[in-house]
């Protein structure tokens, strides 16, 4: 599972050149082949310096997520509601901290894998997008890959993915309600912050 997950963040980033109105699908594309290029031409540097994968991650990673809807999907409606603002910018710093620790690990995953996307399915009712992916892989099944998208803000982010079955978003939920409801909200975000300096050291 550390392998499915680790290859997502070959399929994120450099958003920035991407318009608005573009289809989702090709802007998928286009971002997992300009990422991919950016691996491989870091390629050695990569191996010696574990700063750079982070700061490739959160530089390009980072501008293609819904923040806010991916932070609440975590958490769900009636934790996040209940959140001061002061406390959802707390877990959104401290979350997405994490996510992109976790995605510059999996970058030295990467070994040569093509990826192929399937049209995007957009939906008549909330103009919300889905598009499938597969990531090729020799000697194994394709991996199935899924994101989901929203255009609310006027360009393509992503509000959820899905790799081989497994939900991120529900995935991360059952990791961080239980601690939440053990110690309260203000001692899970302290402790949110703690693993955050702790990974970026």
């Amino acid at each position: 599972m550390k392998k499915l997950f680790g290859s997502l963040v070959l399929l994120l980033g450099l958003s920035s050149m991407v318009q608005a109105d573009t289809d989702p699908s090709v802007y998928l594309k286009g971002i997992a082949d300009k990422m991919i290029a950016a691996i491989e031409k870091n390629k050695e540097a990569l191996k010696k310096d574990d700063r750079l994968a982070a700061k490739l991650v959160k530089e390009n990673l980072l501008p293609v997520i819904d923040k806010e809807t991916f932070s609440q999907r975590t958490l769900g409606n009636t934790t996040w509601n209940a959140m001061t603002p002061s406390q959802r910018e707390k877990f959104m710093q401290g979350y997405l901290d994490r996510v992109v620790d976790k995605y510059a690990k999996g970058i030295a995953l990467y070994d040569g894998q093509a990826f192929e996307f399937d049209p995007a399915q957009i939906s008549t009712k909330t103009g919300n997008a889905r598009v499938k992916s597969e990531m090729k892989q020799s000697g194994s099944e394709p991996l199935a890959i899924y994101y989901y998208l929203s255009k609310d803000s006027g360009k393509w982010l992503i509000t959820n993915i899905n790799v081989a079955g497994t939900d991120m978003t529900k995935s991360y939920r059952n990791q961080f309600l239980p601690r939440l409801n053990e110690v309260g909200m203000d001692k899970f975000l302290s402790e949110l912050k703690l693993t955050e300096n702790t990974a970026s050291n």
